[in-house]
């Protein structure tokens, strides 16, 4: 079985490979360069997943696999107090257009931290950057880590999100796939 990954974050395709790895032994995981469509911080659930969606397309397109991964990130307005929530989706798509939606545990971001993303337009890692000093932290441990002091780091967050959109693909009787 082949999975491409719409992605060259290694966080991104280390958690996508445990996981098909740990359901579907014969799993052979493909990175997939997706800079050509991929777009800025997604803001809100539908950016998110839209972005997930497009990465998962993308491979299908440029790899001749049984199944496209996108794994996006972003933020979303909570409603309350003018939080907003990082949140991590993966959606898995089939060559016959399937596909599954899974998501990660969300946090909540500085709001301080937020002001300065949505009023300067900058993504979350770029902030994140600042805050922890660690360059390139999206492809490392993530911001994540830093904030739950080391318990929680970003490919569990990836890992979360590709389990739980796989959970149609191992029940197909209960869903329609």
């Amino acid at each position: 079985m082949l999975v491409a990954v719409g992605t060259k974050n290694p966080v991104k395709v280390q958690g996508v490979k445990k996981v098909f790895m740990e359901f579907f032994r014969d799993a052979e995981v493909r990175e997939v360069d997706t800079s050509p469509i991929t777009k800025p911080q997604p803001i809100g659930i539908d950016q998110i997943i839209e972005g997930a969606m497009e990465r998962a397309e993308y491979c299908l397109t440029h790899e001749n696999a049984d199944f496209g991964v996108g794994v996006e990130a972003g933020i979303f307005p909570l409603g309350i107090h003018s939080s907003y929530l990082n949140q991590q989706y993966a959606v898995i798509l089939d060559r016959n257009a399937s596909f599954s939606v899974g998501s990660s545990l969300g946090f909540m971001l500085p709001s301080s931290l937020v002001d300065k993303l949505l009023s300067e337009g900058r993504e979350l890692e770029h902030y994140a950057t600042e805050l922890t000093g660690v360059k390139n932290i999206g492809d490392k441990e993530g911001f994540v880590y830093h904030l739950t002091r080391g318990t929680v780091s970003r490919v569990a967050l990836v890992e979360q999100c590709v389990r739980a959109a796989l959970v149609p693909w191992l029940n197909k009787s209960l869903y329609r796939l």
